[in-house]
């Protein structure tokens, strides 16, 4: 009879162990390194991560929030220079949630307001700087954007700019020839000789350049 005693408060004892184990694994969460989650438990808001911890069912709401760098798109803007030239740029803008909680209050106004607040910031900026200044120093623009734009977010958005890249300048052809001092329509061979033409032999505000081999006068 001891024996079998023994057998039976063993059994319960596996599978007391048995149940601890599976309890464990169904409530001990990761969460991964580039996240954190934000449990709102019977009311009671925590931020978790990243690691492990024990997310209990029904009780736990989770919603998980990216730490890693987001891009937000801002295509297209038409700017004016100091110098009066319009341009059209595309930048990027990375940024970084440093508040979990602050950052899940975020509605699709707020979004809206972001990308508004960007362009504007965007125009502002480019407005004080000349043509060759924009065209020339792309990472000195986005830098200058990145903290303006840090300084004017609302730090109820729990969210900062890590940085900011200028895609693209569209300038029209004929602002760039003029700058560049080029002329973009003479023919790509010398009429005279047939050498290649190069279009840097252009001047200023001419309308005619001389062959570099022959010396015939080509016009436009």
């Amino acid at each position: 009879m001891y024996t079998a005693l023994s057998s039976i408060l063993l059994c319960l004892l596996v599978l007391v162990i048995l149940i601890v184990v599976i309890f464990v694994a169904v409530v001990l969460t990761k969460v991964p390194e580039n996240e954190n989650w934000v449990v709102n438990r019977l009311g009671m808001i925590t931020v978790k991560g990243p690691g492990r911890f024990i997310q209990i069912p029904l009780l736990d709401q989770v919603k998980k929030v990216t730490m890693s760098e987001v891009p937000t798109n801002i295509q297209d803007q038409k700017c004016i220079t100091k110098d009066m030239v319009p341009a059209i740029i595309h930048m990027v803008i990375y940024r970084r949630t440093i508040d979990p909680i602050k950052y899940l209050s975020m509605t699709p106004q707020h979004q809206e307001d972001f990308v508004m607040l960007a362009s504007s910031t965007l125009k502002e900026i480019v407005g004080t700087r000349l043509l060759d200044e924009v065209l020339s120093a792309r990472d000195n623009l986005g830098s200058a954007i990145g903290d303006k734009l840090n300084n004017e977010i609302d730090p109820a958005l729990g969210m900062r700019i890590e940085k900011v890249k200028i895609l693209d300048i569209a300038v029209s052809k004929e602002v760039l020839a003029s700058r560049a001092g080029t002329i973009v329509n003479f023919p790509s061979q010398c009429p005279s000789c047939g050498a290649p033409v190069t279009h840097g032999q252009g001047i200023k505000g001419k309308d005619q350049i001389k062959c570099e081999y022959c010396g015939y006068t080509i016009k436009v």
